[in-house]
């Protein structure tokens, strides 16, 4: 082989080599990704009692069994059941009352004119034939209060009344206040639709307290502990709202006497 060839074939050798070699690259590596936390939102009226109004914005990130972190500053109003009325947050004047009569034999008949739900002089009573039951009562019917409930996880709600009852005259304590509790999946009230998307979240094990009177959350206890989620499919915040009513009634008797009764009662959503 002569010298030519020789250069010849090492060059053939060198250019084989090199076409082995890997070729230089550069490449992008993103990662794409999302945590959504355990939220609930809280509606009702706000403090100027403006309807309907998200107030609680709830992170159900704390410790179980301790109160959500609430991010937006203030609480929610109540409204009275059925409407979108923010509930007073003062006593009404002089002239009215809650107390209504009843009885289990005749007579007895209550006419309650406007305003209704209250005991005053516009209203009409016949009279009462009278036996061993027949009492008064307070009515419950004028102490039905509600908030509205939208979550993407379960969610417990503490109630708190260990602020005491105020009274001015009157002879009652927190035992004598009767309380209970109801969830109520889809409706519309005064206009506002809600509920179209959800469902209820004291089922898969959830429950609302047994308590009869305002003294069993004193201190603070679990009025309603979550069994699931309120959104059950696709929809907005209104269409994933349930409602809770809470009902509040005097156990009354003459011999308490007369005067007014206030109860501040707090309730605040939980981590389960």
């Amino acid at each position: 082989m002569t010298r030519t060839t020789k250069w010849v074939m090492k060059g053939i050798a060198a250019s084989v080599a090199l076409g082995l070699a890997a070729p230089a690259s550069a490449a992008v590596t993103d990662f794409v990704w999302f945590r959504v936390a355990p939220i609930v939102m809280v509606w009702a009226a706000n403090a100027a009692g403006t309807t309907p109004v998200v107030s609680d914005f709830v992170l159900l990130n704390s410790g179980s069994g301790t109160a959500g972190n609430d991010i937006i500053a203030g609480n929610v109003r109540p409204v009275i059941t059925g409407s979108m009325t923010a509930i007073p947050t003062a006593l009404p004047g002089a002239g009215y009352s809650n107390v209504e009569f009843i009885t289990p034999v005749a007579g007895g008949a209550f006419t309650d004119n406007a305003p209704v739900g209250e005991l005053d002089a516009t209203d009409v009573l016949t009279a009462i034939t009278l036996d061993a039951n027949t009492d008064i009562q307070v009515a419950t019917t004028a102490q039905q209060h509600s908030f509205y409930v939208a979550s993407n996880a379960p969610f417990d709600i503490f109630a708190d009344t260990s602020a005491g009852v105020t009274t001015v005259g009157l002879g009652a304590v927190l035992a004598d206040v009767s309380w209970s509790m109801a969830v109520q999946v889809a409706g519309t009230d005064a206009g506002v639709a809600y509920g179209a998307a959800a469902q209820d979240p004291t089922a898969g094990g959830g429950s609302i307290s047994a308590a009869t009177d305002l003294s069993a959350f004193s201190p603070a206890a679990a009025a309603f502990t979550g069994g699931q989620r309120t959104a059950a499919s696709t929809g907005t915040i209104l269409d994933h709202s349930v409602r809770f009513t809470v009902s509040y009634g005097l156990n009354y008797d003459l011999s308490m006497g007369t005067g007014t009764l206030t109860v501040p009662v707090t309730y605040t959503i939980y981590t389960p």
